[in-house]
């Protein structure tokens, strides 16, 4: 059985945090042996993770809090992570995608390859309805969750997070990973998506999403790194951060 880092940011979602916990909290102790979660609190103003109750009988748990409240920042919050986490596996998701226990369960077992990248079917709470691809109607993953070695994480070079601030910059890094990886396998198991109608903080309410972009807004931020001499560079871990539990 494999080692598995589960890294969660987080940011206003107190309630969510309550049913992951929750969930987290019933597994089996042959699961929760070898599983560490990693939970980043994004610079909440308000509601910090560390203030959540939690249950007993949690797996291994650290919480890390970001010093600073950058809007969309939790590229930042998921490279801070991927460097803490202990495990030799990163399992990278939101907060509002719960991984159940049969996933977990099949997942420690599963004959894995290390220069891979693997994603999971997407299905949505309270009816459990999957996500179909209208392209080819198959089950559809979730962009946002995703397994891999902390090794090919970091040969992707991480989340560049002079892109931090405008919403939906994430799919930079994923295409670098797929130029990095060997491959993409979808494996046959599910996570579990809880949209803001069903658990009201289950993702951000406060900052606006698709409606807020500026055209143009990465391509200026590219035009800056190149005038700086950095447009390859990677920037990672560039923000105050505590562990504080």
């Amino acid at each position: 059985m494999r080692r598995i880092s589960l890294v969660m940011p987080y940011y206003e979602n107190p309630g969510m945090l309550a049913i992951q916990y929750r969930v987290l909290a019933g597994f089996p102790v042959r699961v929760k042996r070898h599983l560490e979660v990693l939970l980043i609190d994004d610079g909440s103003p308000t509601s910090p993770a560390v203030d959540v109750p939690r249950p007993a009988a949690l797996p291994e748990l650290r919480i890390y809090r970001v010093g600073v409240d950058i809007p969309w920042h939790q590229h930042g919050a998921r490279n801070l992570g991927a460097r803490e986490a202990n495990g030799p596996w990163l399992f990278m998701t939101d907060m509002d995608h719960v991984v159940p226990e049969d996933t977990w369960t099949r997942l420690l077992f599963l004959q894995l390859e290390s220069d891979r990248m693997y994603t999971f079917n997407r299905v949505d709470a309270p009816h459990m309805r999957p996500t179909i691809d209208s392209r080819y109607g198959t089950p559809k993953p979730h962009p946002n969750t995703f397994l891999v070695s902390k090794e090919l994480y970091w040969e992707a070079g991480g989340y560049d997070e002079d892109y931090c601030g405008t919403y939906g910059t994430d799919g930079m890094f994923r295409k670098r990973l797929a130029v990095t990886a060997m491959g993409r396998a979808q494996l046959p198991l599910n996570i579990i998506r809880y949209s803001r109608d069903v658990i009201p903080d289950a993702s951000t309410r406060t900052l606006p999403r698709k409606e807020g972009r500026k055209k143009g807004d990465k391509k200026q931020i590219r035009l800056r790194k190149i005038a700086e001499g950095r447009e390859d560079a990677i920037t990672t871990l560039a923000f105050p951060w505590q562990r504080v539990l």
